[in-house]
């Protein structure tokens, strides 16, 4: 059987993680002869990988919203010069929007987690909605990064900042609920129940990744979990782990300031970590409290105390125009980065993604996904903001921190803002 994997182009794409775990899985489990194809958009054109699936049997996508519309393009032109083949849609966006995501390009479309539901089709399940399990993350084997070609953005990374990067996945299921977020439906209840969190553990986390330093040259990686901190214990026992397996690259890791504590700053110091990312959202308790966040301003600042006092770079990534937010929110988070002095800052117009609580269907059912990204869209005002003023508002923080931060970190070579 002839299978091609596509994630379509997007601007902000980095890696496929994800197809490559599904691709482990599938060979590892079926029964017969594979030929796996894999295409990323961002590096083939889309010529290249509509000939290079004119002979396959199925071609399978990966999609959040944004890639959807040419998912849907790409798929049409496979199928019009290959009628026979199956096309099959998995990710975020037919996740949330499965009823309204089957059309006469697509066959199938996978809800979930992929792993198991893309074996069932490839062993012959033809249901047009093929639901996914929650595996145990010990039944996954690592992702395939030859057949997902990871030495392409491995390269591309050490291009543009001098760092051979990749990611790595250490756990699923975000125990959090921002009304923001579309990842629960993805790993926690996309089978109409929540799903445990599932961790994976810290040996073979640290086998994993000592094999992938040794075999792409890595000098700095990154955790792609949605939130790493699931536990402080949980952090400081992978920190142990890779001091005691002599891994001394650096690395990077999104964190919820809620899950943390200042033992588990130590130890990050201890394992070479150079940066957190945190989800700061808003300065406003109100508006924290209004998105489900579950963390209060205090627990901010006392994360970005704590990792300045360890020597820690601090990244922080705010969102502008949550549904009840107004000029005194804003100004209260403008207060809080004054005060936390975050050496990386980055600043989104909240968009209201297919899968988030935020989301509705009868408003914004007809957007067009390709025109938004995860900094800024054309659509999303709230009661005391249009978006224009939110564009504005966004333009006079990046300006304000671009300025402030770049003179503060002048010889440092940190990069400050990411707008």
């Amino acid at each position: 059987m002839r299978v091609t994997f596509v994630q379509p182009y997007y601007e902000n794409i980095w890696e496929c993680i994800g197809l490559g775990y599904i691709i482990s899985y599938c060979k590892k489990n079926y029964k017969g002869d594979l030929e796996i194809n894999f295409f990323q958009g961002n590096f083939d054109s889309d010529a290249d990988i509509i000939s290079g699936s004119q002979d396959s049997d199925i071609v399978a996508f990966s999609c959040t919203s944004p890639c959807f519309p040419p998912a849907v393009r790409l798929a049409a032109a496979i199928k019009a010069v290959n009628p026979k083949v199956r096309i099959v849609v998995g990710g975020w966006h037919v996740t949330a929007l499965q009823d309204k995501s089957v059309n006469e390009c697509i066959d199938q479309i996978v809800v979930g987690e992929g792993e198991k539901a893309m074996l069932e089709i490839l062993q012959g399940n033809t249901d047009r909605i093929v639901r996914g399990q929650a595996l145990p993350l010990n039944e996954i084997p690592w992702p395939d990064r030859e057949a997902i070609k990871n030495h392409r953005t491995i390269d591309l990374c050490e291009q543009m900042n001098g760092q051979r990067t990749t990611g790595f996945q250490a756990n699923r299921v975000c125990p959090t609920s921002c009304v923001f977020c579309a990842e629960k439906i993805m790993t926690g209840k996309f089978n109409r129940r929540t799903n445990p969190i599932r961790s994976r553990p810290v040996e073979d986390v640290c086998a994993e990744i000592s094999t992938v330093v040794e075999k792409y040259g890595l000098t700095y990686f990154k955790f792609v979990d949605a939130t790493f901190d699931i536990s402080p214990q949980y952090v400081i026992d992978f920190c142990r782990e890779k001091i005691k397996k002599g891994i001394d690259t650096e690395w990077e890791c999104l964190i919820h300031a809620s899950f943390c504590t200042e033992e588990m700053f130590h130890w990050l110091k201890e394992s070479n970590c150079n940066q957190i990312n945190v989800g700061c959202e808003s300065g406003s308790p109100k508006i924290l409290k209004q998105i489900h966040k579950g963390t209060k301003v205090e627990t901010i600042e006392n994360v970005f105390r704590w990792a300045k006092k360890y020597h820690i770079n601090r990244r922080g990534f705010f969102i502008l125009g949550m549904p009840e937010e107004d000029r005194n929110d804003l100004r209260l988070t403008e207060e809080l980065i004054d005060r936390i002095e975050p050496d990386v800052v980055g600043f989104t117009i909240l968009c209201p993604y297919p899968g988030s609580n935020l989301y509705d269907h009868e408003k914004y059912g007809n957007q067009d996904w390709e025109q938004t990204d995860e900094y800024a869209n054309d659509f999303w005002r709230n009661k005391a903001f249009s978006n224009e003023e939110l564009k504005e508002w966004q333009a006079y923080f990046i300006d304000k921190y671009s300025d402030k931060l770049c003179e503060r970190l002048e010889g440092e070579g940190l990069r400050a803002v990411e707008g």
